[in-house]
């Protein structure tokens, strides 16, 4: 049996990154408020931000500590299964329709991110120069946003966005979450990367498979919980837009950040099975929005069934670049 303390890190700092996330985004909020920024702003790039950023803090912290396969399992990972759970689980509660406005331009900025990691990490090891590039991909991709965003929203169309609004607590207990909410962030992220090293030391399996499992579905529980907030009030062009931010955050961002740390070599799994379910998971969300889906019980249980075949290839060892090989012949 592992040690419980192992356990208790682990566990332990995935709750504790859920708390810090939620103190940060409600501090950040009034506090952007408080200073002037709109209400828009603040649910573009705070919420959506602060969700990614339990994404950030274990990838970053794995890389730096010298466990780059929890940092990219943890990439690839949370990019499939934001698609997967984050979005199957609460259009089991109520339905969810794909296609709203402004999501063409997620979409597009998803699918180049994700073919860009696809591709670059295929031929060349993470390195400085390819997380400067991914991060210059991120920084241009958000200045359009908020210039498209901002330019809807003048002009009386709909922008697909949900204006956060800037209440929230008191400014000065706003100004203690800030930090506080940072301070847990950072904690909970190296007790998360301990918990899950010591956990992939026992079971004696690459530690690139925590990453892709208890770390992904880990850090997409802020995700999940912004995605169910939206499913209940019926905001589903809101929760597709999240995935789509988060997914893009998630690989520019984190991706960009680790790259900063390296030279990385990618374990021989991502490109052999991960990569691929990582890509066919951002066409399955693509065509769900291009054909402006409903996204029922029936679907939603299909998505889960869908993560559960990639959990067990995961397992089973699927190779899936053989498989390719042998088809072409």
């Amino acid at each position: 049996m592992p040690d419980p303390i192992l356990i208790a890190s682990l566990f332990g700092g995935l709750i504790l990154l859920a708390l810090g996330g939620d103190l940060l985004v409600r501090g950040a909020v009034r506090a952007g408020g408080a200073l002037g920024a709109s209400p828009l702003i603040a649910g573009m790039f705070i919420v959506g931000l602060g969700t990614s950023l339990p994404e950030i803090f274990v990838s970053v912290n794995a890389a730096f500590s010298g466990s780059p396969g929890l940092a990219i399992g943890n990439i690839v990972g949370s990019s499939i299964a934001n698609v997967f759970l984050v979005l199957a689980i609460p259009a089991l509660v109520f339905p969810v329709m794909a296609g709203g406005p402004g999501q063409g331009r997620a979409l597009l900025a998803m699918l180049l991110a994700t073919a860009v990691w696809i591709g670059m990490t295929a031929i060349l090891p993470l390195s400085p120069l390819m997380g400067l590039f991914f991060l210059f991909i991120l920084i241009g991709y958000t200045g359009l946003s908020l210039f498209a965003a901002s330019r809807d929203h003048a002009g009386g169309k709909p922008t697909g966005l949900r204006p956060h609004p800037a209440e929230g607590p008191p400014l000065w207990r706003a100004l203690i979450y800030v930090p506080a909410g940072a301070i847990a962030l950072v904690y909970a992220s190296g007790l998360i990367v301990d918990g899950a090293e010591g956990l992939a030391r026992f079971a004696d399996v690459p530690e690139e498979y925590i990453g892709l499992t208890l770390l992904a579905v880990g850090t997409s529980l802020p995700e999940i919980g912004a995605s169910l907030a939206a499913a209940f009030r019926k905001q589903g062009d809101v929760l597709v837009g999240n995935i789509l931010g988060s997914n893009i955050i998630n690989i520019l961002g984190a991706g960009g950040i680790v790259a900063m740390s390296g030279p990385v070599e990618i374990a021989r799994l991502f490109h052999t099975y991960d990569h691929w379910v990582m890509g066919f998971s951002a066409l399955v969300l693509a065509l769900l929005i291009v054909t402006r889906a409903r996204i029922g019980r029936l679907l939603a249980l299909l998505l889960l069934l869908l993560y559960a075949a990639y959990l067990y290839g995961l397992v089973n060892g699927v190779n899936l670049l053989g498989l390719y090989e042998v088809i072409r012949g």
